[in-house]
């Protein structure tokens, strides 16, 4: 059978959305518990109309490690680690099946999650995108990564460079299937800590573990064109200390954009999963506003996800160090005292109608050390508009066990 007729093919756009762990949102049944990665894939249409033809919008959204229904992969993996490589290879390739040269791709994620898009992101940096045939190596080049990344053996990373060449050499076709200025269109990211983030307490000697799940650069890729990263103001454990973005000069130079901002709140204030959850609405409508340009989304569900206790902002920080997590080693987060192009972090407006605040960081804003970000015009109409529906609510007995070990024992 011969087909007649010309098919004019037209760009479409491939949305990655990594949940954080133990967060599964086809499974959750109370919205008040969703997360923003969640939130965001059910807030991007699926098309732009804004253009003639529309363009399609595809979106994959991936549960987080720990989700799948055993007692194994709940735990044992969850705190492990054991199944991010599989979450990883499992986004990378949705995008490297589906993509056609002119696609545009987003990445998006919070925690664990968020780790899980940096490594995708950096893997088609570095590889670019395999096609169907190809895609047979990527475990073998992703274990050769890492193995890489660890390694202080100069005979070692030799034999893994020279492996890893004929996917990495300029002319490799994976590279050649993303040649444009900037192969990633955003990747925008929700509180990013390392790939394992368990507490020293708990892991006692899974060197195994520490030694696989280890995060491998900070570095913020040429070949993304915007990045936005959301950061938790008031998160003090250790095992949860933020990964921050760092750009290189000739990436500015080339029309990168890289915003990270400080939010009050701790880890899940951030990235969601509280029932009261004024402070991740508030980061949700940032990342909102700042991609809202790149991707059409539907407004009318944006605005049915606040749900206020508290006045814009002022919503009181849950405290990350209760229970058994009280016996964590502590620390403070490098705030941004000063003014820093590598970095370009900022703080956001509602974190000045915050109670408390680090004297440091007064005094910073205060000198004109350290940028306050002004609102964008949606960020501007959503705190117009912002109105304590309710009162603030504990958290039921029958959340308190899942709600422990995700927010106090391992990282979320």
């Amino acid at each position: 059978m011969s087909l007649s007729g010309t098919a004019v093919r037209s760009t479409k756009r491939l949305i990655v959305c990594c949940d954080g762990t133990w967060q599964d949102g086809v499974l959750t049944q109370d919205r008040l518990l969703y997360t923003n990665t969640l939130r965001l894939a059910r807030t991007i249409m699926n098309e732009d109309t804004r253009f003639d033809p529309p363009i399609q919008q595809i979106v994959f959204y991936q549960s987080g490690i720990g989700t799948e229904r055993n007692l194994y992969d709940e735990y044992v993996d969850a705190t492990t680690g054991g199944t991010l490589a599989d979450k990883v290879e499992e986004a990378y390739a949705f995008i490297a099946l589906n993509y056609f040269p002119g696609d545009e791709i987003f990445l998006f994620g919070f925690s664990r999650g968020a780790y899980t898009a940096r490594m995708v992101a950096m893997f088609i940096g570095a590889i670019g995108l395999l096609d169907r045939k190809d895609m047979d190596n990527f475990a073998r080049i992703f274990i050769a990564y890492q193995r890489l990344a660890k390694s202080d053996n100069e005979q070692e990373r030799q034999l893994l460079t020279d492996e890893l060449h004929a996917f990495t050499k300029p002319d490799a076709h994976g590279l050649q299937r993303v040649n444009n200025p900037f192969s990633i269109k955003c990747v925008g990211v929700f509180e990013t800590v390392g790939s394992l983030g368990l507490p020293d307490e708990l892991t006692l000697d899974l060197k195994k573990a520490t030694l696989v799940f280890g995060f491998p650069d900070k570095a913020l890729g040429g070949h993304i064109e915007r990045a936005y990263h959301a950061l938790a103001l008031n998160e003090t454990r250790r095992d949860f200390d933020c990964a921050k973005y760092e750009r290189a000069h000739q990436s500015v130079n080339k029309g990168q954009i890289l915003k990270q901002c400080w939010f009050g709140g701790c880890h899940s204030d951030i990235g969601g999963g509280y029932r009261d959850h004024d402070l991740a609405d508030i980061t949700l409508i940032w990342m909102a506003a700042n991609i809202q340009d790149m991707l059409s989304l539907d407004m009318e569900y944006l605005r049915s996800v606040p749900s206020p206790v508290a006045t814009w902002g002022s919503q009181k920080p849950h405290n990350p160090r209760t229970g058994l997590a009280s016996l964590f080693f502590a620390t403070e987060r490098k705030l941004p005292l000063c003014m820093d192009n590598i970095t370009n972090e900022t703080i956001h407006s509602s974190v000045l109608e915050q109670a408390a605040l680090p004297s440091a960081l007064v005094d910073a804003m205060a000198a004109g050390h350290t940028v306050v970000e002004v609102l964008l015009p949606l960020e501007e109409e959503f705190k117009a508009k912002w109105i304590v529906e309710r009162e603030p609510q504990d958290v039921p007995l029958s959340l308190a066990r899942k709600h422990f070990i995700q927010d106090y024992c391992i990282i979320a």
